[in-house]
């Protein structure tokens, strides 16, 4: 999946490494990273005694270098944390080739992982986006590195899900009772918006039974919050095949909104009698023959909600 780069005008080198870097299996390349963290914190802590003057030029009761030095050590926490959840992945699926089981307990053991990485991608996400609402914005390049974390673990668990589906540990069809074909990778507050983001492990059809043309790669539930009760839509990036006037086949990705068809009503009956519940695709906005990025398409949305909203 090809990512955006990072700014390079206000960034520092050691950052730009780190922002631009894959999960990497190598210890020693693991090992490079966190030396170029610890070398920024050293950087932010030390740099006064390292001048001639050993006084803080901060004016106030509240020194902004002091906050950095926490602001720096906060995210290599968010880094370290990370690389849990990357070792952990590697655990299961290390387990999981070891250990004979079904596809029940697999799925089972695989979902319980999923749903313990959820509050760390609501916490980047929130932290990341959330911050868009207030008047002390973080930079773009701290806001940059907090998304590229998700998406490194995003990737990281998407392998992972590949990986068991390949050697049929486990299903991503999600027609399938114990299919895994999408996760959570996040949940922020957005003004009077919940937005909950999920990304499927492959391209999966819009519809389960009806063949569109559509594929799908990400869901939104964006709540809207009320008093009385929450109202949710449903966004879904998309991808489908167009033929071009030169006789080819181009793939085009979109964003659109999921428009029920049936049931027609919000009547609970009526949704316990629909076995599969079927809906069309509303193209809300066309991205072009690139697949964005989770971080990007999520940008992209955030826009699209902006402007009506």
């Amino acid at each position: 999946m090809a990512d955006a780069q990072a700014p390079t005008s206000d960034v520092p080198a050691a950052e730009q490494e780190l922002c631009q870097s894959e999960p990497l299996e190598s210890g020693e390349k693991e090992l490079h990273r966190a030396v170029a963290w610890l070398s920024l914190l050293v950087d932010a802590t030390l740099a006064p005694l390292s001048g001639e003057s050993t006084t803080c030029s901060c004016a106030g009761d509240t020194c902004c270098c002091l906050e950095e030095s926490v602001a720096d050590l906060n995210r290599y926490s968010t880094y370290l944390q990370m690389h849990v959840f990357i070792k952990q992945a590697d655990d299961i699926q290390k387990n999981l080739f070891e250990v004979v089981s079904d596809r029940k307990n697999n799925a089972a053991s695989v979902a319980s992982f999923l749903f313990t990485c959820q509050p760390y991608f609501n916490h980047l996400e929130s932290t990341a986006r959330n911050s868009l609402n207030v008047n002390d914005p973080l930079s773009e390049s701290v806001r940059f590195q907090l998304l590229t974390f998700s998406q490194i673990l995003c990737h990281k668990l998407e392998n992972l899900l590949l990986t068991c589906a390949s050697n049929e540990l486990l299903s991503l069809d999600e027609t399938e009772p114990h299919g895994i074909s999408h996760f959570h990778i996040g949940q922020f507050g957005y003004g009077p918006l919940r937005v909950t983001i999920f990304r499927y492990c492959q391209l999966t059809p819009y519809l389960a039974q009806v063949d569109t043309g559509l594929h799908k790669r990400m869901r939104w539930n964006v709540d809207q919050l009320g008093e009385v009760k929450t109202d949710t839509e449903h966004y879904f990036l998309c991808c489908e095949n167009v033929d071009t006037l030169s006789g080819g086949v181009v793939r085009m990705w979109s964003i659109g909104q999921w428009i029920q068809v049936s049931p027609e009503t919000d009547d609970i009956d009526d949704w316990i009698l629909c076995r599969i519940p079927q809906g069309t695709y509303l193209k809300r906005v066309i991205l072009g023959s690139e697949e964005p990025s989770c971080r990007d398409a999520t940008d992209c949305l955030l826009q699209l909600l902006m402007d009506w909203k």
